[in-house]
This record gives C-alpha cells, structure tokens and sequence, in this order.
C-alpha cells in the first residue's frame, strides 16, 4: 500500500494542467527553439546524448534535466550575455518526447515513442497487446497450420507403425488375424485408422499364407523324399531275401553237379545271377544313402526356414518398435510445439486479474521500481516491465486436447 501511494503522489504532478511545467528534459526530446522577430532562428534540436543542445550563436548549451522554463530562460541569459541578440523573446516548445521503453510479454517490445498523458494500458496497446507467447513463435499465426501438420502426421505414422507391430506380434505367435481396436484411441480421423487397419490385416494374411505355402512346399518334399527312401529300403530287403534264395539254390544246385545229377552251366547261370543281384543290391544301397542325406537336408531346411522367418520376424519387430516409439516421441514435440503458437495464443483470464506490472523509472536518487497498474500513468525513458503468470493464461480446448494426447 504504501508503494501504490507514493506512486500516486510522484505521479500527481504530471496531471494535464501541470505536466509541462513539471517535465524534465532528458536525451531523446526534441525541443523547438524560436526567437520572436527572428524567422531564421527557429531551430528543431535534440538534446543530444550528453545531455546538450546545439544552438545558433551559443553552440552547445545544456538541456537535460531543465524544465521548458529554465531552458528557455537559459537561452535567453546566453543570447544576452552573447550580445548578437539584444533583448531577445525566446520561446521553447517540447516537439517530441523521448521514447518509453516496453518488454516481457508484449506482442512487439522495444522503444516507443511517448505522447503526455499515456498509461500502462495505452503502453501495451501501442506495443501490440499482451502475448505470454511471444518468445516461443516469430509469427504464431503462421506457425499454428504449420505444426498442426506436423502433429497430424505424426500421429498418423505413429498409428501405422503400431498397427504393424501388432500385425508382426501376431504373426510371431502364430495368428493369422488382429484386433486393431486400439488404433481408435489415436486423434486420427476414423476414415485414416479404417484404411491402416484394413491394409496391415491383408499385409498379414498375405505373409502368413506365403509362409505357408513355402512351409507346404517345403514338406510335400519331405513326403516325396521319405516315400523315395522308403521305396528303397523296401526294395532292398526284397533284393536281399532274393540274394539268400538265390545263394541257397547255388548250394543246392553244386551238391547236385558234383553227384552228376545237375549240369555245370546251370550252376554258372545261377551264379552270374546272384552277381548281378548284388550288383543291383549295392546300386540301391548307394541311392537310399543320398536320399537320406536329401531327407534330411529337407528337415533341416524346413527347421531353417521357420528360425529364420522367426528371427526375420523379430528383428522387423525390434525397428518397429523403435519406430513407433520415435513417433510417439515426434507426436509429443510437436504437440508441446502447437500448444505454444499462436494457434493457442494464449489470453488473459476473463476474471479482473491483470499481469504483473513492473516500472523502472529514473529519479534524483538513480532508478526506482514501481508497481503498477494498468491505468497507472507512464513517463519517458519509463522501462515497463509486463509479465503473466500461467495461472492468468487459458488455452483454448484444442490446446488442452493437444496436451493431453501428446502425452
């Protein structure tokens, strides 16, 4: 309390009908400078840096910190004391004041120009208007379609990459159907979640059906590979019953030639039979080993294929996840990014409450703070400080459903 009353007594002076006689020139006014009789000598000056002005027939004569009075009596003394001007009728009028000075949450801060009788709501006004979001956008309103794009989009490759990770999780435990109803829960257009759905429920029963079929392929040569073995080994007993008969009859047949009772040539016959026999025997031996090593070939192939397709499987699962974990990433910046343009602009809360208003403002005894209001009158080379609080900010609902899925 005792701040606000000090304020208003400091500010007192600078009413309507006191302010010009109160004012102090400071670097920045511009003042005009007239001698009455004298059209030549009317001169527009700045007082300069240093605090001076630059007069004819007085060169530089200080200004900062005189009233309009003390300057124009000022001149006039030196125009006296010069002697080119005998009783000179100086007039000196304040053309423009020296800029104030406006930042923090201001839609343009900097240097403005002043004009007697502004106050902080005129400040903000000339300065743009309040903008918590200046920092964060250029031009919000240029950025807002821009990110709205971005976020969208990540959205939508976030739902593909999840539909496909679903899909590849299936597929790994053998299923050849998904149930996509989680992909609702994204801020997608249903028409966009319908269409991923359907595509990666094809793209899975097409994976899975070739799978099969190169599995199927794979076996019916396993069947065709176990009869061929088969065939042999069944032959091969047959051959080898067949060789026994065969030396059992060679037996019988030389008991009988030796007794005379059988020819010699039918003992040779039989014998080149049974050499051919065997010969036959061993040719099958040879044929049922590579089918065996061709059998096995096969099983081990068909183990080979399933690992791999597995291991294929679950790498593809692995990047996917990846993926889709980027995205999700990707949707959360690009959420926090459309939360603070100026699509979300955000605005003062309709409640009374203004921002914290802060003024630096230079007196005799060096710079002094100020809290202020906005009617609060302002003064040039015043530095008006605004900043609001996030509990005097509302988004709009598009903000918040933003947050809240960006999570």
């Amino acid at each position: 309390m005792g701040t606000r009353i000090w304020l208003a007594a400091l500010l007192m002076p600078f009413g309507i009908n006191g302010a010009l006689a109160q004012y102090r020139l400071g670097t920045g006014d511009i003042v005009e400078v007239a001698i009455f009789g004298m059209a030549d000598y009317r001169r527009r000056v700045t007082v300069n840096i240093d605090g001076s002005v630059s007069l004819p027939f007085l060169g530089e004569a200080r200004a900062a910190g005189l009233s309009l009075a003390e300057l124009r009596r000022a001149v006039t003394a030196g125009l006296e004391a010069s002697g080119t001007v005998r009783n000179p009728d100086v007039t000196v009028e304040l053309v423009e004041h020296r800029p104030f000075y406006i930042g923090g949450d201001v839609a343009r801060p900097g240097a403005l120009p002043y004009r007697p009788g502004m106050t902080v709501r005129h400040a903000v006004t000339v300065a743009g208007g309040y903008d918590a979001l200046r920092f964060r956008a250029e031009n919000p309103l240029l950025a807002a379609p821009e990110m709205q794009s971005q976020y969208d989009s990540h959205w939508v490759e976030f739902v593909r990459r999840q539909a496909r990770v679903l899909s590849l999780q299936a597929e790994i435990d053998g299923r050849d159907s998904i149930d996509l109803a989680v992909l609702k829960q994204a801020p997608v257009e249903p028409r966009v979640i319908e269409q991923i759905a359907s595509l990666e429920s094809r793209d899975l029963a097409t994976r899975v059906s070739n799978f099969r079929k190169e599995r199927q392929s794979i076996e019916a040569l396993i069947g065709q590979a176990k009869s061929t073995v088969a065939g042999l080994e069944r032959s091969l007993r047959e051959s080898q019953a067949t060789v026994e008969q065969q030396v059992l009859a060679i037996e019988r047949t030389a008991a009988n030639a030796a007794r005379g009772i059988s020819p010699t040539y039918r003992l040779e016959d039989e014998r080149r039979a049974v050499a051919m026999l065997k010969g036959q025997q061993t040719d099958a031996t040879t044929r049922l080993a590579q089918a065996r090593r061709e059998l096995a070939e096969l099983e081990r192939r068909l183990d080979r294929t399933a690992d791999e397709h597995r291991s294929a499987l679950l790498q593809n699962l692995q990047a996917t996840v990846v993926e889709m974990e980027r995205e999700r990433a990707q949707v959360r910046s690009a959420g926090e990014r459309l939360i603070y343009t100026g699509a979300l602009k955000a605005q003062l809360r309709g409640t009374g409450r203004a921002p914290d208003i802060l003024i630096h403002r230079k007196g005799p005894d060096g710079t002094v703070r100020l809290a202020a209001e906005e009617d609060t009158a302002i003064l040039p080379d015043d530095v008006i400080e605004i900043v609001i609080r996030p509990d005097q900010l509302v988004v709009g609902a598009r903000a918040g459903a933003v947050a809240d899925a960006a999570r």
